[in-house]
C-alpha cells in the first residue's frame, strides 16, 4: 500500500479546474502573491547588502583583501616566481592576493632591470613598447631583442 504524500512533498500535482475560482477571489491570490515575491526580493536584496559590507569590513580591518588579476611577464633568463611556496609561471595570468600582487610585480620589475644590466642596455629598453604583431601562423612576431 503506498503512503499518502505529504504537504510540500515532490508528489505529483493533481491538474485542478481554475475557473471555479471568482474574480474577486483571483484578484486577492495574486495580491497575495506580488506581496510574497516582494518580501523575498526585499530579503534577497538585503543580504546582498549585508554579504557586501561584511566584505568591505573585513577588508579595512586587514582580515581580508581584495584579489587582483596579475599577468606573469619576467625577462627571457625567468621562467618563474616562488613566493610562499607557490609558483607562479611566465606567460600565466593569475588571480592573487593584493599584496601578493605587489610582491610579483616587484619581482618581475627587478627580472627586467637584471637582464638591461646583463645585455647593457639602457634601463628603460624593456618597458618601451615591443612592437608586437600576429603572425599568420598565430606565432608572435616581436623585435625586442633585435636591436
Amino acid at each position: 500500500m503506498a503512503e499518502p504524500t505529504k504537504k510540500g512533498s515532490a508528489g505529483p500535482k493533481a491538474i485542478v479546474d481554475t475557473s471555479i475560482i471568482g474574480d474577486d477571489r483571483i484578484k486577492e491570490l495574486r495580491a497575495k502573491a506580488a506581496e510574497k515575491v516582494a518580501k523575498e526580493r526585499k530579503v534577497a536584496a538585503e543580504q546582498q547588502l549585508l554579504d557586501q559590507f561584511e566584505k568591505e569590513e573585513r577588508q579595512q580591518g586587514g582580515l581580508d583583501e581584495p584579489l587582483v588579476e596579475i599577468y606573469i611577464d619576467l625577462a627571457p633568463y625567468a621562467d618563474r616566481l616562488m613566493i610562499d611556496g607557490v609558483i607562479y609561471f611566465q606567460g600565466h595570468t593569475k588571480t592573487v592576493r593584493a599584496s601578493v600582487a605587489d610582491v610579483i610585480r616587484d619581482m618581475m620589475q627587478a627580472t627586467w632591470r637584471h637582464q638591461s644590466v646583463v645585455d647593457g642596455k639602457a634601463e628603460d629598453f624593456y618597458r618601451r613598447s615591443r612592437g608586437q604583431g600576429v603572425a599568420a601562423n598565430g606565432g608572435v612576431i616581436s623585435n625586442i631583442l633585435r636591436t
